[in-house]
């Protein structure tokens, strides 16, 4: 889940921009009185946030698609809910390739949903009540995690559009060095001359980044 980016245009969006920047925690509970406390504990420690009352508002609100402020995202999700349990959620998002890191809150669940909840990937399970410097030294690792994997994701995303931008000569001749092969005997292979490899493969290397043949096989290794 992309959202859109929101632009700063007054004073208020920029203090909302920068609790973003920290870190949003969406907030999913059906207990009004849980929901409210964690809010106003998430709040006061400079997050945003947002809180439902059940896992269709929270699946609602993410379709809407609306701009965001950037900065790392997680879920903050109670197990037992009515309609749709949070396991149920957390099932959904899986099936959507959701990126966003899941911590599971509980009253009284039992042992076989806690190890569903971890082994469907999600951070941790906490019980309530529970400590809040626990909830929010979670919360960090959780938006630290999140962090993590956009900036992986941006890195993957920018090498496979360098490797788009290589002509079809360049991207052949890449695969040919990174197999081992020496410019004279890409030449024969390809028919061409060996200045015409090595014009190439300056190309290729400048394009793809790449300052060496160990540097060029992880790249293709990334972009296969």
């Amino acid at each position: 889940m992309t959202r859109p980016l929101r632009q700063i245009v007054t004073i208020h969006d920029e203090r909302e921009a920068a609790r973003h920047a920290r870190g949003h925690v969406a907030v999913i509970d059906d207990d009004d009185a849980v929901r409210t406390a964690v809010g106003a504990l998430l709040r006061h420690e400079g997050y945003a946030v947002d809180e439902f009352m059940s896992a269709t508002a929270f699946v609602a609100w993410e379709e809407r698609d609306e701009p965001m402020f950037p900065g790392p995202r997680c879920l903050l999700l109670d197990v037992k809910m009515p309609e749709v349990s949070g396991l149920e959620l957390q099932l959904r998002l899986a099936e959507m390739s959701s990126p966003l890191p899941v911590l599971f809150m509980s009253g009284g669940s039992s042992a076989a949903e806690a190890v569903q909840a971890l082994k469907g990937g999600a951070l941790d399970f906490l019980i309530k009540p529970f400590d809040d410097a626990q909830l929010l030294s979670l919360v960090e690792v959780a938006l630290a995690r999140h962090a993590a994997e956009a900036e992986a994701s941006l890195s993957s995303k920018a090498i496979s559009q360098r490797f788009a931008s290589l002509s079809p000569r360049e991207a052949q001749i890449a695969r040919l060095v990174s197999h081992g092969m020496l410019n004279q005997q890409i030449a024969n292979e390809l028919g061409i001359a060996e200045r015409t490899v090595k014009l190439h493969r300056m190309h290729m290397m400048r394009k793809l980044g790449a300052n060496n043949v160990i540097e060029l096989i992880r790249i293709l290794d990334s972009v296969s």
